[in-house]
């Protein structure tokens, strides 16, 4: 895992130009209808784990409120595979904060391996590194690990698989408008020079 930071800053410098000419099937289109009063976050992935790969992954995630009950708008989004792991990820992200660092939960676990709080749009933002496994994993690392954090939900991904998936972007609709663009590659760029992908607490 050691290799994930130089690999990132290699590739963040090669993607940064072409991240937004490309979308993907996990789209939800402008034409289609809404349901009222929900949340929908498109949001814009880059796989890091492919040199060259310029093609920008799209999945749209659905909620009202809270992500921790969340859809994907369909299969194809980039993110659907991982849904289960997800779904963990966003019903403890509020015990992220706490003392906590384990959790059980059926036949899954989650541990809280790390966390940096990182300036961005003007505020200051927790980041929490976390590793989800089923329970004959949970210390031989084959699992799924993530970055979140409270606002912006997860944001950067890998997994025992070689997976690498970097947040770019989140454009956030309600109602059929968009109410917030959100260009995360400055704080991703700002992740890379703390201990986020090394450290554990």
């Amino acid at each position: 895992m050691k290799q994930i930071p130089i690999l990132i800053i290699c590739l963040l410098c090669l993607t940064t130009a072409s991240v937004f000419a490309q979308k993907g099937d996990g789209a939800v289109s402008m034409k289609e209808e809404y349901v009222p009063g929900a949340t929908y976050e498109i949001r814009y992935w880059t796989n890091m784990a492919r040199m060259g790969d310029d093609q920008v992954y799209i999945d749209t995630m659905m909620f009202f409120g809270d992500r921790a009950v969340f859809e994907y708008s369909n299969a194809n989004c980039v993110s659907y595979h991982c849904r289960s792991s997800d779904s963990l990820v966003y019903v403890l992200l509020p015990k992220f904060s706490t003392s906590e660092r384990e959790w059980m939960m059926g036949g899954n676990f989650v541990k809280k391996q790390h966390k940096v709080l990182t300036k961005f749009r003007g505020l200051s933002r927790m980041i929490y590194k976390t590793y989800v496994s089923d329970m004959a994993n949970k210390d031989n690392g084959l699992g799924d690990y993530v970055l979140a954090s409270r606002d912006f939900g997860i944001i950067f991904r890998w997994n025992s698989d070689g997976e690498i998936f970097m947040l770019n972007r989140i454009d956030v609709v309600r109602d059929g408008k968009v109410r917030d663009e959100v260009d995360l590659l400055p704080l991703q760029s700002h992740l890379m020079t703390t201990d986020i992908f090394t450290g554990f607490e």
